[in-house]
């Protein structure tokens, strides 16, 4: 078990999952899996869609950074993400080559942390 937001890790999952669809091509495959190792959860999406060039990847945890078109996304969903699992003292990072898809990585921990908005250990 995880100490955390269930709702909000929900959205962090729901979002890559949503992201590596988006990025797969028509006969794409998306995995999802999750690991327990130390005092960590790891869960990882993976996708083998078109990749991340090097030169946008720093950049796509910005807030309103999107390689979509316009009126298909609004750049957040990686920045809220990336603050949800920041909030639960964890951490978010991606692998990719451009061509051979991603691998999102969230690392959270399993131990309960403490929630700076309201000074209290957030739920189980």
């Amino acid at each position: 078990m995880v100490t955390c937001y269930p709702a909000k890790v929900n959205q962090v999952i729901m979002n890559l999952v949503g992201n590596a669809i988006d990025a797969s091509h028509d006969e794409g495959e998306v995995s999802v899996r999750s690991r327990a190792h130390d005092e960590n959860v790891t869960i990882e999406v993976k996708d083998g869609g078109t990749g991340i060039p090097r030169a946008i990847r720093e950049k796509i945890f910005d807030p309103f950074f999107t390689t979509k078109p316009p009126g298909e996304g609004t750049g957040l969903g990686l920045s809220i993400s990336y603050g949800i699992v920041h909030d639960h003292g964890g951490k978010i990072e991606v692998e990719s080559e451009e061509g051979q898809g991603a691998l999102f990585r969230v690392t959270l921990p399993i131990k309960a942390v403490k929630d700076p908005a309201h000074d209290h250990a957030i739920a189980e």
